[in-house]
């Protein structure tokens, strides 16, 4: 792979990428027993078009859901996004656009990093799995919201920002489990297959990026039960007047708390996840994700305490 100049010729390397995600496919099928259908196409491109699809997707996104940013501002996002300091992020990124059902791999990454193929190409055929396999949600993530912050202005300010933030960070860990389900999926699928040293190598790293990061959930999970007791204190109206009001920059160190916690979700979603994948299977990840996920920073730092609340559900997935 590393003697493979894809500025010149690329068609061999995607056909390599072609065959190996294949043969994951193959054998996800078999193992979980949940039939999702390949990639549409495969597409090599550069770093500056990944950054250009991503910030597209997340433009219509947000349109969809009501929230209109103007040309300038997209401009300053794009300019943000393309600063060295994320350069390494989107070096090894690859994504897949459900609407077009494309894979689009960096070319970057391939030149760069060959090692890092298989996990990637496993962990997007993952998040296809998931995207199969778990039930369509009537109202989406963005649309909580949404539907939050425009609220009428009639709406107690304090109980609005407390209610927003509850329901982001919910979110915020949510997506930190799914995250952790796709690798738990996608490396159990590699050991299967014979890459025993590989995901041996990547459950290091993983572990390592798990004890580093743990506490980010706790800062979050601290900072949401502190607004949630200034959101349900009822004291009479002349002391009510001499309390300290809802520090917004808390709730807006919080959200930045969530965004971080997203570019590290893997090393933090991985453990509970893989516990959960090995005790219920693939049936158990759904009910978690569907019915009871995973709301509390404690739950990823023990993951047996999490097990115990599922144990209540086995009934539904036997």
């Amino acid at each position: 792979m590393k003697n493979v100049n894809i500025l010149k010729d690329n068609e061999p390397v995607e056909d390599w990428i072609n065959q190996t995600l294949r043969k994951i496919h193959r054998k996800m099928v078999e193992s979980f027993n949940v039939d999702f259908t390949y990639f549409r196409d495969i597409k090599i491109i550069k770093q500056s078009d990944i950054l250009k699809q991503l910030t597209q997707r997340m433009r219509n996104n947000l349109k969809e859901n009501g929230i209109v940013y103007s040309d300038n501002q997209w401009k300053q996002i794009c300019e943000i996004l393309s600063k060295n300091q994320v350069t390494g992020f989107f070096e090894g990124l690859a994504f897949y656009n459900p609407k077009d059902e494309v894979l689009y791999m960096n070319e970057e990454m391939i030149r760069n990093h060959p090692q890092k193929m298989i996990s990637v190409c496993a962990h997007e055929l993952s998040e296809k799995l998931l995207s199969t396999y778990l039930s369509s949600s009537l109202e989406t993530p963005t649309q909580a919201l949404v539907k939050i912050y425009t609220e009428p202005k009639k709406t107690d300010n304090t109980k609005k920002l407390c209610k927003f933030m509850d329901t982001y960070t919910g979110i915020v860990f949510k997506s930190v489990f799914k995250e952790g389900c796709c690798e738990a999926i996608a490396l159990q699928t590699l050991r299967s297959m014979g890459y025993e040293i590989e995901v041996a190598s990547l459950e290091k790293e993983l572990q390592i990026g798990h004890s580093k990061c743990i506490n980010l959930l706790f800062e979050v999970d601290n900072a949401r039960r502190s607004q949630e007791g200034i959101g349900k204190v009822r004291v009479h109206p002349y002391y009510e007047r001499r309390m300290a009001p809802v520090d917004e920059r808390k709730l807006i160190k919080t959200l930045k708390w969530s965004q971080i916690i997203k570019g590290v979700s893997y090393y933090l979603g991985y453990p509970l996840a893989r516990a959960v994948l090995e005790k219920y299977g693939v049936k158990g990840v759904k009910l978690a994700l569907e019915k009871h996920p995973p709301t509390k920073a404690q739950y990823f730092a023990n993951p047996q305490a999490y097990l115990t609340q599922l144990e209540k559900l086995t009934a539904v997935i036997q």
